[in-house]
């Protein structure tokens, strides 16, 4: 009777479009919806002209953008030298001042993000556990800007504007793959040690 309920099921899911199969949705909270969108934002920040007042309005604001980090000047030294390979005399020369302004330097660095994770492929096999493919895409960028007195006098930007990516799960013994470690883990715990 079970088995029969169990490939009723398994038949009614398959009937069913992949829209049966979960979904999940990740942003990053912050003010740009779009790697897009993100991008003209950083390029339309000048070094020595932009003021704190100019990224407020662009929605880069610590004390309201979600997720921006505030970094010290001892911070951004460790972010541009991170090992004794990197000299003083190495880096931009905005990078430099910032850091000679002392504690008048700091950095924002804002990191948004989004992703989709689909799971696609036979309904029947994703549910009973035999056979399960996701399908993820989406965006990244991280944004860096150093301040001296309440104007930016460095920005970095990086960021990916496309991920996408496949995955495929197969257990073949199915719903029972799970109960054999199950089983492997209660026997071996029961097993005395010599």
């Amino acid at each position: 009777m079970f088995r029969l309920m169990v490939l009723t099921a398994a038949a009614v899911l398959a009937a069913c479009a992949s829209d049966v199969l979960p979904r999940t949705e990740r942003q990053s909270s912050g003010p740009f919806d779009s790697y897009e969108i993100t991008e003209i934002a950083f390029k339309v920040i000048e070094p020595g002209v932009t003021t704190t007042e100019k990224l407020r309005k662009l929605g880069i604001d610590p004390r309201t953008t979600p997720n921006l980090s505030v970094v010290n000047y001892l911070e951004v030294t460790r972010l541009f030298m991170p090992s004794d390979t990197i000299r003083l005399a190495d880096l931009d020369p905005a990078v430099r001042g910032c850091l000679a302004a002392k504690t008048a330097c700091t950095g924002w660095l804002l990191k948004p993000g989004a992703s989709s994770t689909q799971r696609t492929g036979d309904v029947s096999l994703d549910v009973l556990g035999f056979q399960r493919e996701t399908h993820e895409v989406g965006w990244s960028a991280a944004m860096l800007l150093l301040l001296v007195d309440d104007v930016v006098v460095y920005k970095l930007w990086s960021g990916t504007p496309r991920t996408e990516e496949q995955r495929e799960e197969t257990n073949p013994l199915g719903p029972a793959q799970d109960l054999t470690g199950t089983v492997r883990g209660a026997v071996g715990g029961a097993v005395p040690k010599p």
